[in-house]
Formats: C-alpha cells, structure tokens, sequence
C-alpha cells in the first residue's frame, strides 16, 4: 500500500520512489500459453515488476464478460509463475491511449475489481498494482481508486499523449492531478517530435519529484524518447519499461540492455 511517511508505494517489498527506478516488463502474449511463457522469460531478467496488458489477452473475445473470465482464470496461474517476488501490474490500455480495446467504463470497472477482489481474508492480493485511464469518467476513475485502496493495491494513474509532448506547466499540473485523484503512482507518458520535447518531459519530471510527494512515472516515447527510460534516476522516475520479446509501445529496450544502462548512468 502507499508509504505517505516515507513518500513511496511498496509492493512485496518493492518501494517505488526510493533509489533505482524500477524496470517494468509488460507480458502482452495474446493467449493463455503465450503470456505465461513470456511471463517464464521475463521472471528471468531483473525486473521485479511484470505488467500484464489484459488489454492484448485474447483478441478473439469480443465480448467483455468472455474477456473478463478469461482474464480471470488465466489469473492465478500468472501469479504462480511469477513467484512471490515479483509484482504484478495489471493493466488495460484503451484504444484511445494506444491499446486494443475500446471498453465502456462499467465493463472496465468490473474487470479491473474484479481482478482486486482476488484477495482473500489473510492474503496478498493477487494483483499487486492497478493501472487505471486518469482520462475515464471522474466517476469511473474514483470507482476503481475507491476498490484499490481497500485492496491494499497500489494505484498508477496514468495518462498516453500519442501525438505530442504538451508544455511543462501542463504536464506537470496533469501529475499533481492525478496525485489529487488519489493515485498513488501518476504517471505519463508523451510523444515527444524533437529533442526539446524530451527536456520539456524531463524537466516535469525534475518538478515533480522535487515536491516530494511521492513517486512518480515520466515516459517518452519512440526513438527520441528512448534517453527518457535509461536515465529515469537522474531526473527522478520512479519506473521505466523495458522489453522482453515483444513490447507494448515505441522505444522500448531489452530489459537487460536497460538493467545495465541504469546502473552505469546512477547519479
């Protein structure tokens, strides 16, 4: 759950927020086999957070309450492969923001408590962390913080401009809002169509963490962007996303190709 003290979100012992950003994996196999063999590789990288884009998960079902048992009994078996060290996000990129489908909000809501009413009197979660559209329906959006935090699932806010950068002051107002919605993590990330663009995303991310009010994630994307997710620990990301196979958006790297640029470029 979030760590208000400390200023981080700790998931199995993982605190965004402090120290080296946090290398993500997204798993996008398209049917039951395929994600957990991809899951299988990505166990085996450095990364301790997989991302699961339920989004990609069986393009075949159309409709949302075959999607969503599909999803929900493909479920447990990731978790096991992924071992009790490693995290689970869980994710739904919508069309509009780059992903495969384009859900209504209630469908999206049920699939995603769905997913966090996974925990059982005792237990962990299964589902370590929720990745919810900041763009959705206020009502939608609250509906799901609400469902995480009773969970103990740690919340990402998220925001994808897949046509530009925007300006500072904006993208920093759009993370403080995404703070003030309740997330626990904001997060954006930007298509950037010149190096200044990239500067305007990492100076935001300098602004942020400078107010130390929690972690935060702060994407370029494409060719260009591709400094922003190696040198995330100098302008203070919490996270960055790297690949193992196919990846889930434009200028993603080998997970440890990014292991061992973070490492050489620390502050």
């Amino acid at each position: 759950m979030n760590d208000i003290a400390a200023r981080t979100a700790t998931v199995r012992g993982i605190e965004l927020g402090r120290a080296r950003p946090e290398i993500i994996v997204p798993l996008v196999g398209d049917d039951h086999e395929a994600l957990l063999a991809q899951a299988d590789a990505a166990v085996a990288t450095p990364a301790r957070i997989l991302e699961w884009r339920i989004d990609r998960f069986r393009p075949d079902l159309e409709d949302a309450e075959e999607h969503r048992e599909s999803v929900l009994s493909s479920l447990s078996p990731l978790r096991a492969a992924l071992g009790p060290d490693k995290a689970l996000l869980a994710t739904y990129r919508t069309a509009a923001e780059g992903g495969g489908r384009q859900p209504r909000d209630t469908d999206l809501a049920i699939l995603l408590e769905a997913l966090m009413g996974s925990r059982r009197a005792g237990t962990q979660s299964q589902v370590d962390l929720i990745d919810v559209e900041t763009s959705r329906s206020p009502e939608m959006v609250s509906r799901v913080i609400a469902t995480a935090h009773r969970n103990g699932v740690v919340i990402i806010g998220s925001h994808h401009d897949l046509e530009g950068t925007g300006d500072e002051d904006e993208l920093i107002e759009r993370m403080r809002a995404q703070r003030a919605l309740g997330a626990d993590v904001p997060k954006i990330a930007v298509t950037p169509h010149s190096a200044r663009d990239v500067l305007t995303l990492l100076s935001a991310s300098l602004t942020v963490a400078a107010e130390g009010q929690g972690p935060h994630i702060a994407i370029a994307m494409g060719s260009l962007g591709v400094v922003s997710r190696v040198s995330a620990e100098t302008f203070g990301s919490a996270a960055t996303f790297a690949s193992v196979g196919r990846g889930s958006a434009p200028g993603q790297l080998e997970a440890d190709d990014v292991a061992l640029m973070l490492e050489r470029l620390r502050p």
